[in-house]
């Protein structure tokens, strides 16, 4: 009797050790199951790394990002390798948010950056460089101060008939003499043709252009024709050479007379 319940014993424990090993050992279909698991978890590693590695193109600061990006994807986690979008975007300039915000005639990059204004003294017309919002300004402030009666009929003449009143009523006479108010009058006149001062008829876009010009320039400083051409390009016209040797043979008509008259 004790011999078979031990035997019974026996059985039992055998039958709950085959148990324990058939759960805790997978059967041949299961390997291939945990194989493949492991397999898209390494993928998932490496396709963490590749996307952790575009970081790295971005930008003289993304390269940094991107670097710690590509380590994080190498563990599977390589999606912040995004961080390292932290340099300039593709359509940048390479210059910062500030770029074309001073110096710039025609918004962004000035009008003449990429050809460049002929190798010329300019002296105070070089304020004709100034940023649009600047020339608005005083475009603005020189038609609201402008006085028809005493000024309108002295820029209906001729550039040679300026430089004549100039010459002659020297002291009584009122001018617009502010560089960067004349040629504010200049970049509209070129622009459009005409100019926001009241009532002003002029004997010609060309007269009145030389009265701008020759008002604005420095005493001692010749007006030549590749004064009128740097003028003409930093504001974005095209102008003939006849129209060009014209304009600059009236204005230095005007600063010659403005010299003469200071003494």
């Amino acid at each position: 009797m004790r011999n078979r319940h031990f035997t019974n014993h026996l059985l039992i424990a055998g039958v709950s050790a085959l148990a324990l090993a058939a759960i805790a050992v997978p059967a041949i279909g299961d390997f291939s199951l945990f194989s493949d698991t492991a397999h898209a978890q390494s993928s998932e590693g490496h396709g963490g790394q590749g996307q952790g590695s575009g970081g790295s193109g971005s930008g003289h600061d993304g390269g940094t990002e991107g670097g710690r990006g590509q380590g994080q994807g190498a563990g599977g986690s390589g999606s912040t390798g995004g961080s390292g979008q932290g340099g300039p975007s593709a359509d940048s300039d390479g210059k910062g948010p500030q770029a074309g915000a001073a110096g710039s005639n025609k918004g962004g990059k000035p009008v003449w950056a990429d050809e460049g204004i002929p190798e010329v003294e300019l002296g105070r017309l070089s304020v004709a460089r100034s940023p649009d919002k600047v020339l608005a300004r005083s475009l603005a402030e020189v038609i609201s101060n402008f006085d028809p009666a005493t000024m309108a009929s002295l820029y209906e003449l001729s550039a040679t008939d300026f430089a004549a009143r100039v010459l002659a009523d020297w002291d009584t006479l009122s001018i617009i003499d502010s560089p960067l108010e004349n040629l504010a009058l200049l970049d509209q006149l070129w622009s459009t043709g005409t100019t926001g001062l009241a009532t002003v008829d002029p004997a010609s876009v060309n007269d009145l252009a030389g009265i701008f010009i020759g008002t604005a320039s420095d005493k001692n400083i010749e007006i030549t024709d590749d004064t009128v051409r740097a003028l003409a390009t930093i504001f974005g016209v095209d102008l003939s050479d006849a129209t060009i040797a014209s304009v600059a043979d009236k204005a230095e008509d005007v600063r010659e007379a403005i010299l003469a008259a200071h003494g």
